[in-house]
């Protein structure tokens, strides 16, 4: 099963506020409404394709209890450790007039030692031998970088594989603990690399000093609706979607995720599974709302992504 850990889930709202103007009234439709938070996004994509998945976060307050209404209405199996904060609620602004979107995300709740203690005692007890573990996104207040390192031994233990989708000193702690494969914008990895990355020959470069120094097998950099690189022991792929009209980019980098898991739990040739992530990446920017994807217009995308062997 592919299993993911959301350490900060919100509720997610999107609205269109045509012609935002700051210090002024402005009126707002109401998009969408969603469970949210990059773990389960990647779960919401996973299962619109058809395979099975399992979220692993924390709730808390009424939010929480909102967040679980709404994963159990979307069909999406959910264990959570409960937690005495509230969860949060993050909001995206469309802007369709001026082409913009602006996210503003709270930083919701603390979470205290006990309540870690017993998610990481949960997460112990959902996972096992050949699961594919997506651990994404950063973590609520209270937990600190250690968390991540952790759950990814543990994963080690239990004879789980693990992807990696953080930034910061999250994605700087994970990585010490080796997962089998990393999945980050070129922007976080700029700021992992201290490098500027200003051409493809500079990020192949850092990819596989990395792998070579940490002992990655996988290195994935995405760069928007742009070209993604990806590195697989000596062989490093360039992959390009195609070109789309973007409604929304919240979220695509999770459906990458969450086809690259897909393609691990069923053992699709990489290359393959590279072509559908960057084209479920795509597809993504075409709906509102993060991971509202489907498989048949994720097929129709594959067939105009483009990929090629650099190395």
């Amino acid at each position: 099963m592919i299993i993911t850990v959301t350490l900060n889930p919100s509720q997610d709202k999107t609205l269109r506020v045509d012609g935002l103007r700051l210090d002024s009234i402005c009126r707002a439709d109401i998009l969408r409404i969603t469970a949210g938070g990059k773990g389960i996004n990647v779960c919401r994509a996973i299962k619109r394709l058809g395979g099975d998945t399992l979220a692993l976060t924390l709730l808390g307050g009424a939010t929480g209890g909102l967040i679980a209404s709404l994963l159990k209405n979307e069909g999406i199996e959910v264990q959570f450790t409960p937690i005495a904060g509230d969860s949060r609620t993050c909001l995206s602004l469309i802007d369709s007039l001026k082409k913009t979107e602006t996210i503003i995300n709270e930083n919701g709740p603390s979470v205290t030692v006990p309540e870690q203690q017993s998610f990481k005692s949960m997460y112990g007890g959902a996972i096992g031998k050949g699961d594919i573990i997506v651990i994404s996104g950063s973590a609520a207040a209270g937990i600190d970088g250690a968390i991540f390192p952790e759950l990814i031994e543990t994963a080690h233990i239990k004879g789980a594989a693990t992807i990696l989708d953080a930034s910061g000193e999250f994605l700087a702690a994970g990585i010490k603990a080796i997962p089998n494969v990393i999945k980050i914008n070129k922007q976080e990895f700029g700021r992992l690399t201290g490098k500027p990355l200003n051409s493809r020959a500079a990020v192949i470069e850092e990819m596989s000093r990395l792998a070579a120094l940490v002992g990655i097998g996988r290195v994935i950099i995405t760069d928007g609706g742009g070209r993604t690189l990806a590195l697989s022991g000596s062989e490093v792929w360039q992959v390009t979607p195609p070109r789309v009209e973007p409604l929304s980019t919240l979220g695509s980098g999770d459906c990458v995720s969450a086809v690259l898991a897909m393609g691990m739990e069923r053992d699709m040739p990489f290359e393959a599974a590279l072509v559908e992530a960057a084209a479920a990446g795509a597809q993504n920017t075409l709906s509102y709302g993060a991971g509202i994807i489907d498989k048949e217009g994720v097929i129709k995308l594959s067939l105009l992504t483009k990929i090629k062997r650099v190395y």
